[in-house]
């Protein structure tokens, strides 16, 4: 064993740790092999990237975008619902026809852009039917990834494989090349299904999120017992104020549902909807929110000090410059959680003037001036901070001057009896909720001592803050609120102009891993985010939603207006699988779409020219009449899968040229082979599908495509069964959520946990690894 197969079975162990623990991306882990290759010096840095060029990998960008213009024109949509029509009430015929429909177009198309074509199709049919989606959600999903093996350009991994074959210098599996052992992988996974599957599927429907009478969208039972309303009294200051100032959100984590006005019912009303005295507000959230606020008790202004003295011998007030290039450019102070960063408050802003309001949500810029109240020591520390050129301390009346305080330096005094008492400024929110930020806080007529998150409140207290006395009232108008838990049932929340739609991530979501907070979900769409369902479990909090960050697979619940849905359903990042919610299709196309793809079938199939050649000239042809738009043709390549399997493919050559993958050959499977052809298909079948569980399939297909194709020179075998074995395996991914996109695609729509993907895939996978051994050596046999 030389150095250099020491190195790459080094590289290929780290990088099946980095994919099965997703601590870095999986496109970022063929980065970083395609680099360890190049620096290692076990491929020349030239010919680490020349999988970037390989036919394979145009040949699946071209794919990708004749499966959008399928989908764009609603070709597939159409055929789709033609052939799930015939389905009638039964409930395993309609599983079996799901399961067809799914497959027949997963052969021509992205197995993922099939998924999600018919999954708000299937869930209609579910609803109708009276079905929880648990049972046809994973069939629909396992039958795209089933219809995928069928042809050559079904799935990603059987274009590598092909294309593997004829860079070792055979010929290369053509279109329908995969039909019988795919063709009858497809028919024993239907057959397993409707015979066994389902019985081992789930039923969602007796947990309590989801509940058959609202629908089987989940979070609308939980939904029911969270809604409650709220009463404007006649002198409530809220009234004159817009929903979008009322505070309703970020002090009391609520959303307003609608609002009842006389016998009239608003519902899923504009943040610029002005309330009135008298409304009655249908919310969504906890009540205990409402009545936490007004424990509190009446915080009143106490007789302002001097300015000179409010703050304590401590207290230092000083000015800051932000320095070009600072990491505070373009944040605001909530968002660079200024004051536990910096251990200082901001009293004012410079930027020409100083200006001393709405502090909170201001972008700072390079140059600006703070001014800021903080302890000497802390000022010590701002001096050496890079983020800042210039820090002076300021003298009480220069300090006076710069901040600008009149009218927004308020001494707010804690009554008797509070609830306040014992808990710490950090749990009151005051900043968060109200913009008012407390810095100071001073007890039976002491010395005032600087704020921390962590001082602890008591009875009496007198809390000197910043901010606008206006928010104080606003406090106290929340608290006055008329807290009913009776809320109107959720079907009358729901109209022609509004409604819930059940949403989750498209597989081109690029904001995965922020939270709703961060992409502006409310300010963009105008929709309340309700629940978020993600493994099986409900999100129901408000709080807890606003700061999770997304993940692909989770599905969220929203409501408002049916024009702002509709508005999300035209977002590429977005799938609104609600069914009478879609994209808007170009029909007029459709004959279009399908022609040019049967064109690029006919001719792959009669080998009149390659299918590297043919998949891109389609794809043009798709461009050329219109099928999808010159924009849409960037945004359907799913990049990040090519930039996979072009590092991939540096590894799989560098497995080659080692002797690496010869190596695994000889003492791996080389002795399966010594036990008959059964068990050596056997051991390169369990081998794919155990990667493909954790591991991309088309990371597996590169990887096991240069073992198979040593194994078979080592053994003098035909290649073509050991990599038609590969081609299969790889993309058996059922018995994990997490090897392939469609599996994560239905997960939180269906409910669905991860044990419920093994339970069901355990026996399917034995099944198929049983039909391979059975029809590989017939159709492919292994002696040359």
């Amino acid at each position: 064993m030389n150095a250099d197969i020491l190195i790459v079975l080094a590289i290929l162990g780290g990088a099946v740790v980095l994919f099965v623990t997703e601590w870095v991306r999986f496109d970022g882990v063929a980065l970083l092999v395609l680099v360890a290759l190049a620096l290692t010096g076990v491929l020349p840095p030239a010919r680490a990237i020349e999988g970037f060029g390989n036919p394979a990998v145009v040949t699946i960008a071209a794919v990708l975008v004749l499966s959008g213009g399928l989908y764009r024109t609603g070709t597939a949509n159409f055929l789709g619902r033609q052939v799930l029509r015939l389905a009638g009430r039964s409930a395993t015929r309609v599983l079996a026809l799901i399961m067809l429909t799914a497959g027949l177009l997963s052969a021509i198309m992205n197995n993922i852009a099939a998924t999600a074509l018919l999954l708000p199709v299937v869930l209609d049919i579910a609803r109708r039917l009276r079905l929880a989606p648990s049972r046809l959600l994973i069939p629909l999903a396992w039958a795209a990834l089933l219809g995928g093996m069928t042809t050559l350009i079904g799935t990603a991994p059987n274009i590598l494989i092909s294309g593997a074959l004829g860079s070792a210098g055979f010929d290369p599996f053509r279109m329908f090349d995969y039909m019988p052992v795919g063709g009858a992988v497809f028919l024993a996974g239907i057959l397993y299904m409707v015979v066994l599957g389902q019985r081992l599927l789930p039923d969602r429907r007796s947990d309590a999120e989801r509940d058959a009478a609202t629908g089987d969208i989940p979070g609308l039972a939980a939904l029911g017992r969270n809604l409650f309303s709220l009463r404007l009294p006649d002198d409530s200051a809220l009234a004159g104020r817009t929903l979008g100032r009322s505070r309703l959100g970020s002090a009391l984590a609520l959303n307003v549902i609608c609002v009842r006005r006389g016998a009239k019912l608003l519902r899923a009303p504009a943040p610029d909807l002005a309330l009135a005295a008298g409304d009655e507000l249908i919310v969504e959230g906890s009540p205990e929110s409402v009545e936490d606020l007004q424990s509190w008790g009446a915080l009143t202004q106490a007789p302002d000090g001097s300015w000179e003295s409010p703050f304590g011998p401590e207290a230092v007030i000083a000015e800051l410059e932000i320095r070009d290039g600072s990491t505070l450019r373009g944040h605001t102070l909530a968002e660079a959680d200024f004051a536990n960063r910096f251990h200082a408050y901001v009293l004012a802003i410079g930027r020409g003037e100083m200006e001393s309001g709405a502090l909170l949500r201001t972008r700072l810029e390079d140059g600006d001036r703070l001014v800021v109240l903080a302890a000497a020591d802390s000022v010590e520390q701002l001096k050496r901070a890079p983020e800042f050129s210039d820090v002076r301390v300021l003298d009480a009346t220069t300090g006076a001057r710069r901040s600008r305080p009149e009218g927004r330096l308020m001494r707010i005094r804690v009554p008797e009896e509070s609830s306040l008492a014992g808990r710490t400024l950090a749990e009151m929110r005051l900043r968060e909720a109200f913009d008012i930020t407390v810095l100071a806080v001073q007890r039976e007529g002491r010395v005032p001592q600087l704020a921390r998150a962590s001082s602890l409140l008591a009875a009496g207290d007198v809390l000197i803050a910043q901010g606008d006395p206006e928010e104080l009232e606003l406090l106290r108008a929340l608290q006055s609120l008329q807290v009913s838990r009776e809320a109107p049932p959720i079907t009358a929340l729901e109209s022609d102009e509004a409604g819930f739609a059940e949403v989750t991530l498209s597989p081109r979501a690029s904001m995965v891993g922020q939270t709703m907070q961060e992409i502006y979900f409310r300010e963009k769409y105008g929709l309340s985010l309700l629940s978020i369902w993600r493994r099986g479990y409900g999100v129901h909090s408000n709080v807890a939603l606003r700061t999770l960050p997304l993940q692909f697979g989770d599905a969220l619940l929203v409501y408002g207006r049916r024009e702002n849905i509709r508005l999300l359903a035209r977002d590429p990042g977005f799938l609104v699988v609600t069914e009478e919610v879609h994209e808007v299709f170009r029909s007029g196309k459709a004959p279009l779409a399908l022609a040019i793809m049967a064109l690029v079938i006919g001719v792959a199939a009669l080998n009149i020219m390659p299918i590297y050649i043919t998949a891109p000239l389609g794809a043009l042809l798709m461009v050329f009449t219109g099928c999808i738009t010159d924009d849409e043709v960037y945004g359907l390549i799913q990049w990040r899968v090519l930039v996979l399997i072009g590092g991939m493919l540096a590894l799989g050559a560098a497995m080659q040229e080692s002797g690496a993958a010869e190596l695994i050959a000889r003492d791996v499977l080389g002795r399966a082979a010594e036990l008959g052809p059964t068990a050596l298909l056997a051991s390169v079948f369990i081998l794919s599908t155990l990667g493909a569980q954790f591991i991309p399939t088309a990371a597996v297909a590169v990887i096991m495509s240069s073992i198979a194709l040593s194994t078979a020179a080592e053994l003098g075998l035909s290649p073509q069964g050991l990599l038609m074995t590969v081609a299969i395996s790889s993309s058996c991914a059922f018995m994990s959520p997490f090897g392939h996109a469609v599996n994560l695609l239905v997960m939180g729509v269906g409910g669905y946990k991860v044990t419920d993907y093994t339970r069901v895939g355990v026996p399917l996978v034995l099944i198929l690894l049983a039909v391979v051994l059975l029809t590989v050596p017939v159709v492919w046999p292994l002696q040359p």
